[in-house]
């Protein structure tokens, strides 16, 4: 089993691998009461809202809003029914604060109201939980004499989803405020129902850009090809904004009869902030709007890619000539990419012909990007032609990372031009995999390694592209190097070194030798690689080392040792470690109960068993351990009654790794645990549970409720383990988290869900599809719009990873720190960390991990 140790912080330590996580610590010294209620608080606020004193009563009603859900929705609902209308305005954000179920029908009455703030504040409660009945009453207040009321209105009616909304909002498509026409064009488009084509056809010629642009966009949104003459028309605008709805519009509706119309917005520049062409709508000023001329071009290469025809690749193609192939990104070639596959045999008849040089570059990275292998004896063909620049072509084989390109790349090691033979060692580098043994680049890497003429920063890079051939041949190269005096270079070879798994004896007593070395980063080096690769012997030594080490080397052994013991079953060896514990200091009692998680057997596995008992540090230690040991699952179900949250919730992420069937009663309960960290794993470990055991059945009823959850990380973990185990909600649940919930954290969960739910079935899911796009265009967070943007890409397989958590700016780790750690399947795991500062996370699904605010800070 392969150890990777990963850093999810902006600033990180990076020593030989060997990366830290940070976490905000200077939050709580703010917040940490904002999750604590006071017992005497509600009842306080309840005798308040009773009191004649309207004074009191208005303080009363703007506390409701800080309480926990339980305690504050009962007050929230007996606040709108008061007289005053300041009171009835707090409950109303206070109802909106805790999600309070099927409010909307209890504000209806509000809409008639005199006073404008009530029936705003109406329409805001309808919005954040509407009703069948509170939509059909908002139809009345179309007609409202404030516009911003309207406005409102119509918004809560899109958000709705409810198709009663459609013919009140269509027959105020012609009102008198600008504001609200825009406004009734986005519900239109949002409630995505075909009534609403025509007449919004009829408004593309609207005297007003803003509402043009909202109407182009909503018919984008509602896919129907009726509005394609229409669009093609609004690319003649004289807004950009205009322009940049209408041809995004176009490309939602994949008409290939609009390619045509498209292809001439190329040509302009794409820096260009120009207006691009004279107004032909009569009473609209040239260029009116903000978007310029490089943003139209961008929506047009992306209207293109979506359509992806023959035509639209054509075009495309076309456009590479003036693309920068040297650029990290390229909406070009981005556009190619969303093309597709069909790109492909154009792309290669490029290749094949007399093409431009930054057109033969796009048109290879494009084929790399796509991970056609038809195109690699093309591209190779071009570079030796001289069509195809070699930097360029080097970089493409890289990205399509066919193996059958390394012969090629390998020539390229010793070419004249630096910039070439850099880009040939990483190219390299990512086309061989240690897993794989490949001696073909050993023999051409040694020859430039031992040329004096070459740079010291490309022996460097040739040093770890020797580490990547896992070839035993490459070891006679490396290991005379291990002891160079260049520090940097030395510990580029430790960590090559460390990429055979496993690591033969005279690697061994190399690593095991550079573990002693006077210098901290050299040890830590050392370490990392004989976590990576270290076998038997080497953890026998390691753990007679533990014993007599000075206390500063013992957290570098330890974290060696842990790896170690993962490619360990020898009993002995277990019952040795277990010896070796109660005399152990903190700063390796953790690792080593870390690496009785990782050995694998019963031997090892029974050890762990006997420090349940322990401290609450061993136990939280033991609770995370036992996730490497399916066998002992029965003995995790107790820890999730353990005094200490740290370990119930430890417990219950392990048992989503290992847990059958039988574990799911003791998770549904865990799910309603007071502490935020216990719940929320236990949410995530059902759905991990039920997706490895085919129970989406036995998990829905508690995910669903889950799901409403006041706490934002257990309602997440709740919504993810929804996608994970094929499981279903009411009708619109998750795409009304998607719309509406004010965290970031559920809102991207939901995304996350919704993109696993469409991947299931190749057709049909159209309303989870269209709240993906409206989050994309819409969502104020960009973090939620990238992630509903696109479909994620999963890359297969799975690691072992070793975090340590470091106070924001420190450089050390701080034991016992509270974490969130953000997956890539998009659950959360949340815990304490040990008492080195550390957490370790068994067969974490391949991608970015990245940090979040601690669940007892999140809102």
């Amino acid at each position: 089993m392969r150890s990777v140790t990963r850093s999810i912080r902006m600033r990180s330590l990076v020593r030989a691998g060997l990366l830290s996580l940070g976490v905000s610590l200077s939050l709580f010294s703010g917040g940490a009461a904002d999750g604590f209620v006071w017992p005497n608080v509600p009842e306080r606020i309840a005798r308040s809202l009773a009191s004649p004193d309207v004074s009191e009563r208005r303080a009363a009603a703007q506390r409701i809003g800080e309480l926990p859900s339980e305690l504050g929705v009962p007050l929230a609902q007996r606040a709108l029914g008061d007289p005053d209308v300041e009171v009835r305005l707090a409950a109303a954000e206070a109802a909106i604060a805790l999600r309070l179920s099927r409010a909307g029908d209890l504000v209806i009455g509000w809409l008639g109201e005199g006073d404008a703030r009530l029936r705003l504040a109406a329409c805001d409660v309808i919005r954040s939980s509407p009703t069948d009945r509170s939509v059909v009453a908002l139809g009345r207040v179309l007609g409202d004499p404030d516009a911003k009321v309207r406005v409102a209105a119509a918004s809560a009616m899109g958000s709705s989803g409810l198709p009663d909304a459609v013919s009140p909002l269509l027959g105020h498509l012609d009102d008198s405020a600008l504001e609200v026409r825009v406004e009734v064009a986005r519900a239109l488009g949002r409630l995505a129902d075909p009534r609403a084509v025509v007449p919004l056809i009829g408004k593309v010629q609207d005297a007003v850009p803003e509402v043009r642009r909202a109407v182009a966009r909503a018919l984008g949104e509602l896919g129907d090809a009726r509005a394609t003459s229409a669009l093609m028309i609004a690319l003649q605008d004289g807004s950009q904004d205009v322009r940049v709805e209408a041809v995004t519009a176009l490309g939602k509706l994949r008409s290939d009869e609009a390619t045509a119309a498209i292809a001439p917005l190329l040509e302009a520049n794409a820096g260009s902030d120009a207006v691009l062409a004279p107004t032909t709508m009569p009473g609209v000023r040239p260029g009116q709007g903000s978007a310029g001329a490089g943003e139209v071009r961008a929506a047009a290469l992306r209207a293109l890619g979506r359509i992806g025809s023959e035509s639209a690749v054509r075009a495309l193609i076309g456009a590479l000539a003036k693309d920068d192939p040297s650029a990290p990104r390229s909406p070009v070639r981005e556009a190619l990419v969303a093309a597709g596959k069909s790109a492909a045999p154009q792309l290669v008849a490029v290749l094949s012909g007399s093409p431009s040089p930054p057109t033969a570059a796009g048109a290879a990275l494009v084929l790399g990007a796509l991970g056609a292998k038809e195109g690699l004896d093309p591209t190779v063909r071009a570079m030796q032609r001289g069509v195809l620049p070699l930097k360029h072509g080097l970089r493409a084989l890289a990205v399509l990372g066919a193996s059958e390109a390394l012969p090629a790349v390998l020539e390229l090691l010793s070419d004249a031009d630096p910039t070439v033979r850099r880009e040939a060692i990483r190219a390299a580098s990512e086309l061989l995999d240690p897993a794989r043994p490949d001696g073909r680049a050993v023999d051409p890497a040694r020859a430039m390694l031992l040329d004096a003429a070459t740079p010291p920063d490309e022996k460097i890079e040739l040093v770890r592209l020797l580490g990547r051939t896992g070839s035993p041949r490459a070891h006679d190269v490396l290991l005379p190097l291990a002891t160079t005096k260049s520090r940097s270079f030395r510990l580029a070879v430790l960590e090559a070194l460390g990429a055979y798994t496993p690591a033969p004896p005279k690697v061994e007593a190399v690593l095991l030798e550079a573990i002693a070395d006077d210098a901290a980063d050299v040890r830590l080096a050392a370490a990392a690689s004989i976590a990576r690769a270290g076998g038997p012997s080497a953890a026998a030594k390691l753990l007679e080392r533990l014993q007599v080490a000075a206390e500063q080397d013992r957290g570098a052994i330890g974290l060696a040792l842990a790896g170690a013991l993962s490619r360990v079953t020898d009993p002995a060896l277990a019952a040795r470690v277990g010896a070796a514990l109660p005399s152990s200091p903190d700063v390796a009692r953790d690792a080593l109960l870390e690496g009785l998680g990782r050995m694998r057997g019963e031997a090892s596995s029974k050890v762990l068993r006997g420090f349940v008992a322990s401290g609450i540090d061993d136990r939280r230690k033991v609770a995370e351990a036992l996730a490497g040991h399916p066998e002992a699952a029965s003995v995790l179900v107790p820890l999730l009654g353990d005094a200490d949250p740290g370990v119930r919730a430890n417990a219950a992420w392990s048992l989503g790794a290992v847990g059958k069937k039988d574990a799911l009663a003791a998770l549904t309960r865990a799910v309603t645990d007071p502490d935020v960290a216990v719940a929320g794993n236990a949410a995530g470990a059902l759905g991990r549970v039920a997706a490895r055991e085919g129970a989406a059945a036995d998990v829905q009823t508690s995910l669903c409720r889950a799901a409403a959850d006041p706490r934002p990380y257990v309602r997440a973990n709740a919504v993810v383990s929804l996608g994970l185990a094929g499981a279903s909600c009411e009708a619109g649940l998750v795409v009304g988290l998607l719309q509406r919930d004010r965290s970031e954290a559920v809102r991207l969960a939901a995304a996350e869900a919704l993109w696993r739910d469409v991947a299931r079935t190749q057709t049909g899911k159209e309303t989870e599809r269209r709240a993906l796009a409206r989050c994309a265009g819409e969502d104020r967070n960009a973090t939620v719009a990238n992630r509903c943007a696109r479909p994620p890409v999963r890359t297969p397989g799975t690691d072992d990873v070793l975090v340590f958590v470091a106070p924001d700016g420190k450089d050390e780790p701080l034991a016992r720190a509270p974490y969130a750690l953000v997956r890539e399947d998009g659950l959360l795991r949340m815990g304490i960390a040990d008492r080195r500062g550390a957490f370790f996370e068994f067969q974490v699904p391949k991608g970015t991990i990245r940090l979040a605010v601690p669940a007892q800070l999140a809102r």
